[in-house]
């Protein structure tokens, strides 16, 4: 079993349209999300494909590291992630379902191996296992000390 670890990603916003994502990742840029100049009803949907980018992603390099420990060799691997919304019982809105869908180019002797990761990623990978699986969440909301003074107001 995997020794548990922490993952950290850091949030910051600027105003009411900046928001920044802050990775810490020497391979992922932190991400910026500006919503100036956007009207106020089309600035919806970044966190539900901020989610399925992590999902396809994660998918995606699992199923092409699978092939290559196997011996396949990928000429190309495109893929795309497809989630559908949805209501709970208590009408909130929700993603329903994530359909990942891949398309690999290899060579015909590497079908067998095609189909063998095909049965593997039935299992998942770490993103859509745990989705699967259900995350547990804990939050907790604090009242920042201010900047200059160094005392509180209650």
């Amino acid at each position: 079993m995997a020794e548990d670890s922490e993952i950290t990603v850091g949030y910051r916003r600027e105003g009411e349209d900046i928001h920044h994502l802050l990775l810490g990742s020497d391979a992922v840029e932190d991400i910026r999300i500006d919503y100036s100049g956007i009207p106020s009803d089309q600035r919806g949907g970044t966190a539900s494909k901020l989610l399925c980018a992590a999902a396809l992603y994660c998918f995606a390099s699992t199923l092409a590291s699978a092939l290559n420990a196997r011996g396949a060799r990928i000429e190309s691997l495109t893929a795309r992630a497809v989630a559908r919304k949805g209501r709970d019982d208590y009408y909130r809105t929700k993603l329903q379902d994530i359909r990942i869908e891949v398309d690999v180019d290899l060579d015909q002797e590497d079908l067998p191996i095609l189909e063998k990761c095909d049965k593997i990623m039935q299992r998942g990978c770490l993103i859509t296992y745990s989705l699967t699986e259900g995350i547990e969440v804990e939050h907790a909301i604090r009242l920042s000390e201010p900047a200059e003074s160094g005392t509180r107001v209650a």
